[in-house]
């Protein structure tokens, strides 16, 4: 049962990156044309692969390539591989559910194979399915709970994901009635996830039903972890009885349960807060001989945050603790084990960030300059959560920006740009040429808070601009468009990158103009055409955008577009005959370009063309 390792219900829970790494597709010139003929050619052995491959890829290499209504159409083969490889690509991209609702229903009467694709597809399309289509959507997914074990299993976690609390009565019953342990769990998950949303679902799950069953799937391996799950999911309504039983599971042996128990504690802080009984049992536990158990509840008082104040003190000893929990590293889901759980110092100084005191601020900044880097990044990462309690601390950030591990280079931007540092800015203005991607596109996300009253960094967040990777662009557009006085000056920048092939940075841009007042107004036809973008992420950033802009109301129903076109686009960015190709777009921005031959001759230009 501890397939889903990452899950936190709190939305300000404690992040110990334990999400699943995703293939990545790499660099590409691949031609949109070949996708659509590769899956239009009906030959099995050729589409498969294509399919397998944009899966893995991901969402935005789907989006970038317009292959969203090649694979819709796909479903309809008639190889139950080959249909349900399509659904599974869908899912991963999380294309407009009113597109491929039907499609996918069908999908429902076929081969298993294709089910449980077509079950996991509806569920991530959920929120874009149509409110008048979404009753008949639930009714079909709730008929597969008759089905056999893997399908029951799936059609639960689909009505979730579709928020169908109405369900919540069958989901009950069939919990009464089930005895299949891998069913039990997921529907416990479910009840108690739909019961969090409406007080009708929380009547099927009511007070004396889920202690009873709940405390039964504790004592019950191959249940707990759902238990602990569930119990997460409910938070304050968790029963309180339970505590000690809950408190006890971050001593087992799973590192799976000793985190879901971890969580679930966090989501009751204020019950646990409330029960000297367990309070005293996490202090034994911060006590213990065993590493492990140290270092779970060291996780769990830093999901409690605020409320586990009563034992800092014990909590900034540990931030010493030298000891490791034996290897392996991997934890039952098959996903790498996060350093908190394994090593009491890196738990420690988490805690106390999310406890957000001064008096645990020192210790955490003492972790910055720690020889093991998961120690230096779980130091960087809880300076973050410190707000001003970090003031004073910014020297040890700032010097993790030259850290030879670039995950920890990354931590000390994103830290930098949550405490609005700025101090920081001329280090962050030199990791905008960092080797590494994600610490670029860190440091101009850090930036955007920052760059706005400092005009001598504009102009290097203007050469990111020109990035080779795409969320290096976006946030170097991001961060020109929030500039207060100069951001008006790079108007024509930023609408310029309406163009990128990237839906990412087109999503950037148009939100971007969105943010730029009179000087965003001068674009509202570009804005507007974004409104047909084959990318939902750009058509809501282009509505968002217009919304700002105050000119939502004017706009016609839009309807789904075929591939993109970008030539009436680039007609109304280009510039008229006749006319200064740089009028209108600022003082500034002229003074910029009519530098750039010297920055070329000096070496400090990167070669590539903004226009």
């Amino acid at each position: 049962m501890a397939s889903e390792l990452a899950v936190l219900p709190r939305s300000n829970a404690v992040n110990l990156r334990l999400q699943a790494a995703k293939p990545v597709f790499g660099r590409h010139s691949i031609d949109p044309d070949k996708i659509a003929v590769a899956l239009n050619n009906g030959k099995k052995e050729e589409v498969l692969p294509v399919l397998r491959h944009l899966t893995s890829a991901g969402k935005a290499t789907i989006e970038s390539l317009q292959a969203v209504e090649c694979i819709g159409r796909v479903l309809r083969h008639r190889d139950p591989d080959v249909a349900a490889a399509a659904a599974d690509a869908l899912a991963v991209a999380e294309a407009t559910g009113q597109r491929f609702e039907e499609a996918l229903l069908q999908l429902l009467q076929r081969e298993e194979v294709c089910v449980l694709a077509a079950l996991a597809a509806l569920g991530k399309m959920g929120p874009t399915i149509q409110p008048t289509r979404k009753a008949l959507v639930v009714r079909q997914v709730a008929q597969c709970l008759s089905g056999n074990v893997p399908v029951r299993t799936r059609a639960l976690r689909a009505l979730a994901e579709l928020k169908a609390t109405r369900q919540a009565l069958k989901i009950h019953d069939l919990l009464q009635a089930e005895k299949v342990p891998e069913v039990m769990g997921a529907a416990v998950e479910v009840l108690a996830q739909l019961s969090a949303m409406t007080l009708e679902a929380e009547s099927c799950f009511p007070e004396e039903f889920r202690e009873q069953k709940l405390g039964e799937m504790l004592g019950e391996p191959r249940l707990t972890y759902s238990a602990l799950k569930a119990i997460a999911f409910l938070g304050p309504k968790a029963p309180a009885s339970l505590l000690p039983r809950v408190t006890a599971k971050l001593a087992e042996a799973d590192l799976s349960t000793r985190y879901a128990a971890a969580v679930a504690l966090g989501a009751m802080a204020e019950l646990v807060a409330a029960s000297k009984e367990t309070i005293d049992q996490l202090m034994a536990m911060l006590k213990s001989s065993d590493v492990s158990a140290r270092a779970a509840a060291c996780c769990a008082v830093a999901e409690m945050g605020s409320e586990a104040k009563l034992s800092r003190e014990l909590v900034a000893t540990l931030a010493s603790d030298m000891e490791e929990a034996p290897k392996p590293q991997i934890a039952s889901a098959g996903k790498r084990v996060p350093p908190q759980m394994v090593m009491p110092r890196c738990a420690a100084i988490t805690a106390l960030g999310a406890m957000g005191d001064r008096e645990g601020a020192k210790v955490v900044a003492q972790g910055l300059l720690d020889k093991n880097w998961q120690v230096r990044l779980a130091a960087a990462e809880a300076m973050a959560r410190l707000g001003e309690a970090a003031n004073g601390y910014a020297s040890g950030l700032i010097g993790l920006l030259r850290d030879e591990f670039h995950i920890v280079r990354a931590a000390a931007c994103r830290a930098i740009g949550a405490l609005r540092m700025p101090e920081a800015l001329p280090g962050l203005a030199q990791a905008f040429e960092d080797p590494s991607a994600p610490v670029r596109c860190s440091a101009l996300t850090a930036a955007t808070e920052l760059v706005r009253g400092a005009e001598e960094y504009c102009h290097e967040v203007f050469k990111a601009v020109t990035d080779r990777e795409p969320e290096v662009r976006a946030a170097a557009v991001r961060c020109l468009a929030r500039h207060e006085v100069l951001g008006e000056n790079y108007v024509g920048v930023v609408a310029q990158q309406l163009l990128d092939g990237s839906p990412e940075v087109r999503a950037a841009a148009v939100a971007g103009l969105g943010q730029m007042g009179a000087a965003g107004r001068g674009f509202q036809d570009e804005v507007s055409f974004m409104m047909n973008d084959p990318s939902d992420m750009v058509r809501q950033a282009a509505a968002g955008a217009l919304e700002q802009l105050g000119l939502r109301d004017s706009l016609a129903p839009i309807k789904p577009l075929a591939p993109r076109n970008t030539v009436g686009l680039r007609a109304a960015l280009a510039p008229p005959d006749n006319k200064d190709p740089v009028e209108g777009l600022g003082q500034y921005y002229k003074n910029i370009m009519m530098k750039k031959s010297e920055l070329i001759k000096c070496g400090k230009w990167i070669d590539d063309e903004i226009f």
